[in-house]
């Protein structure tokens, strides 16, 4: 028998406000996921449940994780399925520019992409990542192009690395305008795209 793979988080709980809030944060992320019944077994492709926490003590499932922030337990839920932990190296690519696209990958493996509304919102979500994964290490790698867009990124984000590379872009963007996450993902695999 083959298992399925656990990629599927699953959202158990009672309180109809947090039910209602994950479902619809993690839909407007695209993200796989599953309404659970206490009822009912857990499924075996759910990788990480998503809870309360006061209904925490209550679910026999590891991993799972009580969410108080949807944000950071969307984080959490990623960290725990994809077995992060400290020991890895977290990699952001930035394909900067008005809109910037955002893209976390640990042991080459994508964990999150996120298009920005401006390079503020790129420096916050990019704070963001930082402050909700385990890593050992972090590395930013920013497209070359747009400099001005680039500079105030980097500026606000740019003390928080442990190496910051200034990668050309030559081979990562793509010729249609609009494809800022794929090319962020890209930058951030620079060494083994170029």
């Amino acid at each position: 028998m083959v298992l399925p793979e656990r990629n599927v988080i699953g959202v158990l709980t009672a309180d109809v406000r947090l039910y209602y809030d994950l479902a619809k944060f993690l839909r407007s992320r695209n993200m796989k996921f599953r309404l659970l019944d206490f009822a009912k077994p857990i499924p075996l492709d759910i990788g990480v449940v998503l809870t309360s926490r006061e209904e925490l003590s209550a679910i026999e499932f590891t991993p799972k994780i009580a969410v108080s922030e949807l944000e950071s337990g969307m984080r959490q839920a990623l960290q725990a399925m994809n077995g992060l932990g400290p020991s890895q190296v977290l990699v952001i690519g930035v394909d900067p520019g008005p809109e910037p696209g955002i893209a976390a990958l640990s042991d080459d493996k994508v964990i999150e992409t996120r298009d920005a509304q401006s390079p503020e919102h790129a420096a916050d979500i990019i704070l963001g990542i930082l402050s909700d994964y385990s890593y050992s290490q972090c590395v930013l790698r920013m497209g070359d192009g747009s400099p001005e867009h680039r500079d105030r990124i980097l500026e606000l984000v740019s003390g928080n690395f442990n190496y910051v590379e200034i990668v050309d872009e030559s081979c990562t963007s793509n010729s249609i305008r609009g494809f800022h996450v794929e090319a962020a993902i890209k930058i951030a695999r620079y060494d083994e795209e170029c």
